[in-house]
């Protein structure tokens, strides 16, 4: 049997599936967690500050992100954070150049249901929330390692302080909740999208 005839008889198989996995391709946006967590000495003080956000899928360009914390009645917009650079980092390699804070280790490891993560960054100022702003002025105070995480969706809300804990993005239906684990020692959060339910934790030390 030649090549060219296994060519003609796969083809339309192959543009069938083609069809059928461009009309499953997943239309929601990106979601996950903004991590700032500091880098301490054993006597407390902050060596580094990283910006990481992970992610529930791969980045294909640079992509902003917007927090969304859960403050019971509504959602407070912590606008926003950037990934320039659409290049998951080795998280082996980011937890062997800040080993010497076991605290960092272990809470970057115990990051649940988000498999990629990338480097990132404030985006200017101008746009900040007033949450965004205390964010970042406690992250520039040297002499306080409080760490500070949040879920993050792939949207921008501009001009807008809050939103409701069920909202719209892009004409999709979208509702985040969040829930302490029963022994205390994780946050569960959950975005559903148009449907779809995207679960993932982290451990419950940012929050206390």
């Amino acid at each position: 049997m030649s090549e060219r005839y296994i060519l003609n008889k796969t083809f339309p198989f192959l543009c069938l599936s083609c069809l059928l996995g461009c009309s499953e391709a997943d239309s929601t946006a990106v979601v996950g967690l903004w991590e700032n967590q500091p880098v301490v000495t054993a006597q407390m003080k902050v060596l580094a500050r990283p910006n990481y956000v992970f992610t529930n899928r791969p980045l294909t360009e640079a992509t902003v992100f917007t927090g969304l914390q859960n403050d019971s009645a509504e959602l407070i917009v912590v606008c926003c954070i950037k990934v320039s650079k659409p290049t998951a980092v080795d998280v082996k390699v980011v937890l062997q150049k800040y080993a010497s804070d076991t605290r960092f280790v272990q809470y970057m490891k115990n990051i649940k249901g988000l498999p990629y993560v990338y480097e990132a960054e404030p985006v200017d100022g101008k746009r900040w929330t007033s949450m965004m702003k205390t964010v970042m002025e406690t992250a520039e105070d040297k002499n306080v390692p409080a760490p500070y995480s949040v879920p993050v969706i792939a949207a921008t809300f501009d001009k807008k302080e809050t939103l409701p804990l069920a909202f719209q993005i892009n004409g999709q239906k979208a509702r985040l909740t969040s829930k302490e684990m029963p022994n205390g020692d994780a946050v569960r959060y959950q975005f559903t999208l148009n449907g779809k339910v995207i679960t993932f934790s982290e451990p419950s030390d940012p929050h206390d």
